[in-house]
């Protein structure tokens, strides 16, 4: 039977990654387009077709059975304020909920700190007369009528989205499924986010914003999907479209369509995913990621070959109660500005030049120095071209511009201002390694850096010297890394049901049942998508705290069929990752369950990919010599392409590897070998040894 072809995309900021996998070789094929903000659809699309020529005898479109898209459009639409005209239905009383919000300050000690305006407007919050209690029991029915005057002026004001987000339809969604039904009758052409079926969970303000911001960027995600579903099918591609999670998993477009705020962080969970995928192929379980794009860095620390997720998580001052894997973004990128500020200091980022125009040196009338032109006056670029000779560098151009808004303020020369660039820059991406490292209590000095992305590999050495990190590995296709995590990913559905009880007093049955209802929901979920039940797989969480906790921390509940000691086995493992997280356990107190959680997966055919074969040559291929700035001294560097690199064989810096997705930038004292999946393996001399 012949293996089917499997492609994933992933549209960045600056650039669009496809990559084909062909099953039965195990062989991969790249393409990196510019990526196209007014419609990324047009990008996904040239990015394919590239691929094609590029591919001897073309990608046969009726053989690709999957295909997977990591998409921008959820943040952009979220971060940009271009979402959809969004109202909001709640419980009576209760209509200020996203304005009051938490009573603690984004920086607690900036007293002129703002939160962002909420994303829905108080005069289009509406409160319903209802009411039903914590417990599920109703309290005061739902006045049906006063309801669908709501709805009716609703329509009457244009608005494309409702929200509904009941105080307590966690435990008891009667009222929202009446709500629902009315909406159908009069306003059906309306999008319509249900809390009680997205997101049963209690904390209303946490819930409340998580249904508003699906509310507000479904009109666009379904407008997307629907148009690249259909370009898709006329350049005949075979597979049905699935779109990347942000929490490392795959659902289906329709469900996306449903489901919209699931895809926020859609394209960073990919590059995790190649973290994990690294991680395994060099049997080192602990990596720190950082994909470093054309606008911001997405970095990601994976422990035992496991990425964090986390449910509790914002972007742009939002809070998104979702399951999604834990990944800190900074706005460090190859496009990031360097500016000056009032106190003469200079900056850089977080506004990046983006895909239009970008950096100075793409010569498509950016204006403002950008990390991309430093790089390229520190002759770490290629000055000739860029994308494998696709694009040509406008190297006198980006000197210019650094001279006139950097240098001169700074009373240095342009190469002087160049490294200073770079050197603020890669501070902030120390920063925000040490987020995810030293402030979660980890010491990065026990991960291997993963550093990929378009810019990453050119700033990893750099990254890792600072945080005494003693390894850096650059996946061999480093520029489309988050496109090829996709291919690694599963189907996954998240269910969750708030039953908050303490660990003695729990009613294990009921427990028992709950995870059974759950578990139902997502063996029928992954039926419908084709999936047997022997390609099904089942993990049980529980969400569990210390009473007057204010937090909680999750822990896997293993086997079925709950029992009363099963509940003291997953009590202990809670204050063992209590202990592990914070330094502490309180064994002699009290433990609650919170929230009761499952996790489907509908698992895809593993794919390998090819090792790559000696030629038996004894001496990797030199290009070229170029001089290059490293720190203050200008070097004689050898130039080598990545292709003509052997596995196994050492290049000693100072060197530049250069590809068609990325730009490998090695040390004076550092050596780098590839192995036999063509990862890049660099150490300081005097380890390599």
């Amino acid at each position: 039977m012949e293996k089917p072809f499997r492609i994933a995309i992933d549209t960045g900021g600056t650039f669009t990654d496809v990559c084909l996998l062909d099953d039965s070789q195990g062989e991969l094929s790249v393409a990196k387009v510019s990526s196209t903000p007014f419609n990324p659809a047009v990008g996904v699309i040239e990015g394919i077709k590239k691929l094609s020529e590029k591919k001897k005898g073309g990608v046969p479109f009726k053989k690709v059975k999957f295909l997977i898209h990591g998409t921008t459009v959820a943040t952009n639409a979220l971060l940009e304020h271009k979402g959809a005209k969004t109202a909001l239905l709640t419980t009576e009383g209760f209509e200020d909920v996203l304005h009051i919000g938490r009573q603690n300050r984004p920086r607690l000690y900036d007293f002129w700190a703002k939160r962002p305006e909420p994303i829905v407007p108080r005069h289009l919050c509406y409160g319903v007369p209802e009411r039903i209690l914590y417990t599920g029991d109703v309290f005061k029915a739902l006045d049906e009528s006063k309801t669908a005057a709501i709805v009716q002026e609703i329509k009457e004001q244009g608005i494309q989205s409702i929200a509904i987000s009941l105080i307590h339809s966690y435990a008891n969604p009667t009222h929202e499924q009446k709500i629902k039904s009315i909406i159908s009758s009069i306003f059906p052409e309306g999008y319509v986010t249900f809390s009680s079926e997205v997101l049963p969970e209690f904390r209303e303000y946490e819930r409340t914003s998580t249904i508003c911001i699906n509310a507000f960027v479904m009109p666009k995600v379904n407008d997307y999907v629907a148009d690249l579903e259909r370009q898709l099918k006329d350049l005949g591609v075979a597979s049905e479209l699935y779109i990347m999670q942000s929490n490392g998993g795959v659902i289906t477009a329709k469900m996306a369509r449903q489901m919209s705020a699931r895809t926020v962080l859609s394209g960073p969970a990919g590059g995790a995913l190649t973290g994990v995928f690294i991680s395994a192929a060099i049997k080192q379980p602990n990596v720190i990621t950082i994909d470093m794009g054309g606008t911001s860095s997405d970095i990601c620390l994976i422990e035992d070959e496991t990425p964090r997720l986390t449910t509790e998580s914002d972007i742009g001052g939002y809070p998104i109660k979702l399951p999604m894997i834990d990944i800190v973004t900074i706005g460090a990128g190859g496009g990031s500005i360097a500016w000056i500020d009032v106190g003469g200091a200079l900056r850089v980022g977080p506004e990046s030049a983006g895909a239009d125009p970008g950096p100075v040196c793409y010569g498509r009338g950016g204006n403002e120095p950008t990390v991309t032109d430093a790089n390229a006056i520190l002759g770490r670029i290629n000055p000739s071209y860029l994308l494998g000779g696709d694009m040509e560098v406008f190297l006198e151009e980006a000197r210019e511009v650094i001279e006139e808004k950097i240098a001169r303020s700074l009373g240095i020369n342009v190469r002087k201002a160049a490294e200073g660039i770079i050197s603020v820059i890669n501070a902030n991406m120390i920063r925000g390694i040490r987020r995810v490292s030293v402030e979660r209590g980890y010491d990065p000095r026990e991960f291997t850096l993963v550093p990929f992305g378009g810019a990453g590999p050119m700033h990893g050495v750099e990254l890792a010297q600072a945080l005494n990190m003693n390894e850096i590995v650059v996946p061999a296709n480093p520029g489309i890394a988050s496109a090829f995590g996709m291919l690694s990913a599963d189907v996954r559905h998240d269910f969750v049901q708030t039953h908050i009880s303490i660990s003695d007093e729990v009613d294990v049955e009921r427990l028992e049942s709950i995870y059974r209802e759950m578990e139902d929901q997502g063996m029928e979920q992954l039926g419908r998508e084709g999936f047997s039940s022997q390609s099904i797989v089942l993990i049980r969480l529980a969400d569990m705290r210390y009473i007057r906790q204010a937090y909680e921390l999750s822990v896997e509940v293993k086997g079925v069929g709950l029992n009363r000691e099963d509940i003291l086995s997953i009590t202990e493992d809670f204050h063992n990752l209590h202990e592990r997280t914070y330094g502490y356990a309180r064994r002699k107190e009290a433990v609650e369950f919170v929230n009761l959680r499952l996790v489907a997966l509908g698992k895809l055919p593993e794919f390998h990919i090819k090792e790559k074969k000696d030629p038996g040559t004894d001496i990797p291929e030199l290009v070229d010599y170029r001089e290059v700035f490293f720190e203050g001294t200008t070097l004689k560097t050898s130039i080598y392409h990545r292709n003509h690199l052997i596995q196994g064989r050492q290049i000693s810096g100072p060197a530049i590897v250069e590809q068609m997705d990325s730009t490998i930038v090695i040390f004076p004292n550092y050596k780098a070998v590839t192995d036999q999946y063509g990862n890049l393996l660099i150490k300081k001399k005097e380890e390599a040894k």
